[in-house]
């Protein structure tokens, strides 16, 4: 199992093994019905060659590669809070990309207003404190028209088959709490609807987890708890030793819940009046 605590991504700077997300960001990123998710957030964006596009938490910088790609002519430009997640995007950045990347703060984002025509953000909101200013600040950097687009998870939705109901119960409730915004899937429809946005589209994901990732996704907070006394070490341990026989077996079974929600920013009175 792994050692770091996933339930905090804000952090990760000031880790133990900092590498340790960088292989969860690829792992995951390499998952076919991630891979699926990403471009249905893309063409929730609308791009268009020539475009300005902003990668919100853009990790290590593959999904602004592709920004890139579709707004050939444009800007793409990929923002993190980590330094070292900046520092690898713009090591594997590919010749003839008009692709930047910087460290900021989604809740004070360094761009003039409507500077982007269309921002992106995925599996950031989860864990950003303030996630109302966050996402206020994404709408004022679109231009008036432009598009905003965000994939982020539910994890209370996070379904596990374990004959042993309580623990797994435990074990979900604890994840998602610790998580600071653990329901911020099913809220982001209110949430673009409170900014002002329109336009308004939600496509729900199912996410099946294969067994080495859940391991990587779940390792660092199981030894949490065990540690912290919240759920007895002989209980977590035979509730993995139950997934690890399921997974042997061939019948291990675990997701999440997840939702692309994209919006529009609303025409300016003057620009209606054009």
């Amino acid at each position: 199992m792994a050692t770091e605590d996933l339930t905090d991504f804000t952090i990760v700077d000031h880790t133990r093994d900092p590498a340790f997300y960088r292989r969860f960001l690829d792992e995951g990123n390499a998952l076919p019905v991630i891979r699926e998710s990403k471009v249905l957030l893309l063409d929730a964006l609308r791009l268009v060659p020539g475009g300005r596009a902003l990668d919100v938490g853009c990790g290590l910088g593959d999904d602004v590669f592709e920004l890139a790609e579709r707004v050939h002519g444009g800007e793409a430009v990929g923002v993190d809070l980590s330094e070292g997640m900046i520092e690898e995007a713009r090591r594997r950045v590919r010749p003839g990309l008009s692709a930047s990347f910087q460290v900021a703060d989604v809740r004070a984002l360094p761009f003039a207003d409507g500077a982007f025509d269309a921002v992106r953000t995925e599996r950031l909101l989860m864990h950003v404190p303030e996630v109302t200013r966050a996402l206020a600040e994404m709408v004022r950097v679109t231009r008036p028209g432009g598009r905003i687009a965000a994939f982020d998870v539910d994890w209370d939705g996070f379904f596990i088959d374990n004959p042993d109901r309580e623990t797994t119960r435990a074990v979900v409730r604890s994840f998602s709490d610790h998580i600071k915004n653990g329901w911020i899937g099913r809220q982001l429809p209110r949430l673009f609807a409170e900014n002002g946005l329109t336009e308004v589209s939600v496509a729900p994901r199912v996410l099946f987890v294969p067994f080495p990732f859940f391991e990587l996704l779940v390792g660092g907070h199981l030894t949490r708890l065990a540690e912290g006394g919240a759920i007895t070490r002989r209980s977590l341990d035979d509730w993995s030793a139950s997934l690890a026989e399921a997974h042997a077996a061939g019948r291990f079974c675990a997701g999440i819940t997840a939702f692309i929600v994209a919006g529009s920013r609303a025409q300016s009175d003057e620009a209606e009046r054009r």
